[in-house]
């Protein structure tokens, strides 16, 4: 029995190493560049946020009515830091990162929140919503060309 538990924590620490290892060079870029989308979004770095989008994109994000392009795309963030006393975060589960030659789609769930900027603490909690990214490379550069999101679709 003590075998069988240190076989589970062994395999339950190493299967993010793993699902990191499965991924090739272009999906590994690709994820590090979501992630750092998000760390543009925390610290309301607009022109960060905006060099990842191709000047040429069209996606639907889930808070407005149609498609939109580059030059809406970040309406969405000042909002988050409009209240001095929250601080904005977030977490990142990557569910699916494939490559297409120059292209790689990439799909995750984000649970957004704010914290109490004075104790730290959640004080507003989000619920989580999933997002598809495509990305392309060219001249050696990753840019988003579309995008969706939205809900997360509740089990019964």
């Amino acid at each position: 029995m003590r075998m069988l538990t240190r076989w589970t924590i062994l395999t339950l620490i190493m299967s993010p190493l793993a699902w990191a290892a499965d991924l090739t060079a272009d999906e590994q870029a690709v994820w590090e560049l979501e992630e750092a989308y998000w760390v543009y979004v925390k610290n309301q770095d607009i022109d960060g946020y905006l060099t990842l989008w191709d000047d040429s994109f069209v996606g639907w994000p889930s808070f407005s009515k149609s498609p939109m392009g580059k030059e809406s795309i970040a309406v969405w963030i000042p909002p988050l830091h409009a209240n001095p006393t929250l601080s904005y975060d977030y977490e990142l589960k990557r569910m699916a990162v494939r490559s297409f030659g120059d292209v790689v789609v990439a799909h995750y769930l984000v649970h957004d929140f704010h914290r109490s900027a004075e104790t730290g603490e959640i004080v507003t909690n989000n619920r989580p919503y999933r997002i598809t990214h495509t990305w392309q490379k060219r001249n050696g550069t990753w840019r988003i060309i579309t995008g969706m999101s939205g809900s997360l679709v509740e089990d019964d």
